[in-house]
């Protein structure tokens, strides 16, 4: 059963076998050019993390402190002053923020680890620990003390916000401005211990100013979190990782209750357990895994022919999703990556409706061996007859700067019965400095599925031109999914269709009348069937968005559809409502606004009218959110689709509402309720968490659900839980 993946590991091995203050200066890297670094050196007295920069090592450490706007003016200095003081000892790195500014001024409303933290002023950190100007690990914390962690992958398009990593920081609000202090222990990042040259970023954000300033400078070309440009901290030696291995057990205890049962006593003990094969590649077990603690999923109402997505929310399997990533899904924001995913994490451990399946025992690999990225999980479920296991393997070789060639293979089928296998090549040839400054890609791949029963139509490839720039913006490709193509394990809403499609959008930056960006363009997508009839056409049309300096957004836009339905579609089986077979053209129009999300009130709405089918269509999308004082966020979200057809009429709500109360970054209680009326049930999901420490957490969660009762005027309490859950870390 896991004879692939101990050959898999086998493999690695053998890829590893062969392969007073100070100030900045300019060096000579031999793969980079020219970079800024700095100098940075073991200390025998570290501070002490209380985001106070008091401590004695902070008078002498090395800092930065040229700071250069990337947004609203491009190149111009910071326009507060910033100082970045760096040190480490044998097992954790020190970074030191000193944030001058206007006590009153400064935007900080969040508490919550792992929050966004994309309306508060803040500060980031970009490590490339490998130097492959690739590959990065990222934090930021903001003024209040909440921090963030994230893995940066494909220089920059490749973005895991849900990564987690036990390190520890604190910020506070002081009369110069801000301070905050980070301890990242080396055992949470992966490195070569002969590599004393690591590559560095940082980043700060004055969010009333919509202000973000980088070291080293960075053009409006880059990505947001580009890791090829950063610039260098020398002197990275004498750091330990210890032995490597780190266990996480689990107890949890509670009671579950379904409709006309009594309740029912609920335990359960397992764990997971980490070792570092070597300085760069992680391996995972874990036993009896537990999900009891993930945050629900957002409703979403389906009112077209094909499964919607749903993204993955469980810790196990997006630590280190990056190293899974294929083809068009390595760029985070390239929804066309969404039509074929080999892959999708959410296909093990959940049935079809998302509720959980047992996971009894699941291994997993993941890492970089010299110019390798590695990516293995093996996992075995319980359902109600029987076990079921799942393989996935996935490697990439670096190629040059920016390029790669990868292979990927599963075997399972997680959505039928018969046995299933895949197996795909992909590659990039990528640039970071096409016509001086400019990003270009172009991206291929090649996919064949086997699956029982069938014998052709099973594969799929394609590949795109991306050239993702600040004022010209395009991407250009096309991709083709076989009548048969399966991924058992991946996700594949449309098959037996040829894809294409080109988006074009310009991005003036005037500077003038409050407007810091316009956004101009549009995309079409044109997608046929096999015998190349036309199926679905696709023309949006950005007319204006206009980005001000306040924070606040507008835009209007077009939207042209062609659809040819081969047969009834039931767009809402409750009520009968279908539309007949047959081709449908229409036009749709759309207006979005929102007030900045920084203040402590703000609302966004996004309206969109017009012809649907054979009749009309209405969309309202309203979110607000209130800050009462810090410690309390209450937020709405309503979302309304009025359609009106020739065989009937429907109407469409979902409600959210969450109300948290933040007590300090480590001790949060957060609140969501749903409610949508096609289903008629409430859902409600709370859940407190208390972080000891980094790595030791106790959870309570409470999740219910409520059902209308068979006279439509009450309702029944259909399922409910509360679940207590510690989790405990051990690091050697």
């Amino acid at each position: 059963m896991l004879r692939g993946f101990f050959i898999l590991l086998i493999i690695v091995f053998s890829m590893q076998i062969s392969v007073g203050q100070i100030q900045l200066d300019q060096v000579e890297d031999t793969v980079s050019g020219i970079k800024k670094s700095v100098e940075v050196f073991l200390v025998d007295d570290p501070p002490k993390i209380d985001g106070v920069m008091n401590d004695p090592v902070w008078k002498t450490a090395p800092y930065i402190d040229e700071f250069y706007q990337r947004e609203p003016n491009n190149g111009d200095p910071i326009t507060k002053p910033t100082k970045v003081f760096i040190c480490f000892d044998e097992k954790t790195l020190y970074i030191g923020f000193q944030c001058f500014d206007d006590p009153e001024k400064i935007t900080a409303k969040e508490l919550l680890r792992d929050i966004s933290l994309g309306e508060d002023d803040r500060v980031q950190v970009i490590l490339d620990t490998y130097l492959d100007g690739r590959n990065a690990f990222w934090f930021q914390i903001g003024p209040l003390g909440s921090i963030g962690d994230a893995l940066v992958s494909d220089n920059g398009a490749g973005f895991n916000k849900q990564w987690d990593g036990i390190w520890e920081g604190k910020a506070k609000i002081n009369d110069h401005g801000w301070d905050a202090e980070m301890a990242i222990p080396f055992k949470t990042l992966n490195f070569r211990p002969d590599q004393d040259v690591w590559g560095l970023k940082l980043l700060r954000h004055i969010k009333r100013n919509l202000e973000r300033s980088y070291w080293p400078v960075a053009n409006l070309n880059t990505y947001d979190f580009q890791v090829s440009d950063a610039g260098l901290m020398k002197g990275m030696k004498g750091m330990s990782q210890g032995f490597g291995l780190d266990i996480q057990p689990y107890a949890l205890v509670g009671i579950e209750r379904q409709t006309d049962e009594e309740n029912t006593f609920k335990w359960n003990v397992g764990g997971d357990a980490f070792y570092q094969i070597s300085s760069g590649l992680n391996a995972a077990l874990t036993i009896n895994t537990d999900f009891a603690q993930t945050e629900a999923d957002d409703r979403q109402i389906n009112l077209t022919r094909f499964s919607l997505f749903f993204p993955e929310k469980r810790d196990f399997f997006l630590d280190g999703a990056n190293y899974f990533n294929f083809g068009f899904n390595t760029d985070s924001r390239n929804r066309y990556g969404q039509r074929m995913i080999p892959y999708f994490s959410r296909r093990i451990g959940l049935d079809e409706n998302g509720n959980p399946i047992p996971i009894v025992v699941g291994l997993k690999m993941i890492g970089q061996a010299g110019n390798w990225n590695i990516g293995a999980l093996n996992s075995t479920q319980k359902t109600d007859s029987s076990y079921q296991n799942f393989t996935v393997a996935r490697v990439s070789h670096n190629i040059g700067k920016q390029s790669y060639i990868g292979m990927i293979g599963t075997k399972g089928n997680a959505i039928g019965a018969e046995s299933n296998w895949l197996a795909g090549i992909d590659f990039k040839i990528g640039t970071d400095s096409f016509r001086g400054d400019k990003n270009l890609m172009f991206t291929g791949y090649a996919v064949k599925s086997n699956t029982e029963g069938y014998d052709e139509g099973e594969y799929s490839f394609g590949g795109e031109v991306n050239y993702p720039n600040d004022f010209l913006n395009f991407r250009v490709g096309y991709q083709q999914i076989g009548e048969n193509y399966l991924s058992g394990l991946g996700f594949v809403p449309r098959p037996g269709i040829r894809e294409s499609y080109a988006n074009l959008f310009f991005g003036p930056r005037p500077n003038k009348w409050g407007i810091m960006k316009i956004n101009i363009g549009g995309f079409i997508n044109y997608i046929t069937d096999m015998a190349n009839t036309l199926q679905t056409r696709d023309i949006f049309l950005k007319i204006a968005e206009f980005e001000f300096l306040s924070g606040e957004i507008a835009e209007y836009s077009l939207n042209n559809t062609y659809e040819y339905l081969y047969e009834d579609f039931h767009i809402f089986p409750r009520d009968s409502i279908w539309i007949d077979a047959g081709t449908y053209s229409f036009w749709r129009q759309g207006i979005e606004l929102s007030t900045a999300p920084r203040r402590m009130f703000w609302v966004s709405t996004d309206i969109s009218w017009g012809n649907f089918f054979d009749g009309k269509r209405m969309d309202i999308e309203l979110k607000s959110g209130l800050k009462i004082g810090i410690p309390v966020f209450i937020g709405l979200e309503f979302e309304h689709n009025k359609v009106d057809l020739s065989r009937g009429s429907f109407t469409v709500n979902v409600y959210r509402i969450k109300g948290d109360i933040y007590f300090s970054p480590d001790i949060t209680l957060t609140n969501f309720v749903q409610y949508d009326n096609l289903s008629e049930s409430w859902g409600w999901q709370s859940r407190f968490q208390w972080i000891l420490k980094p790595g030791n957490e106790i959870h309570f969660v409470w999740n219910s659900l409520v059902l209308p009762a068979t006279s439509r005027d009450q309702f029944l309490l259909s399922e409910n839980s509360a679940l207590l859950k510690v989790n405990y870390n051990f690091r050697f």
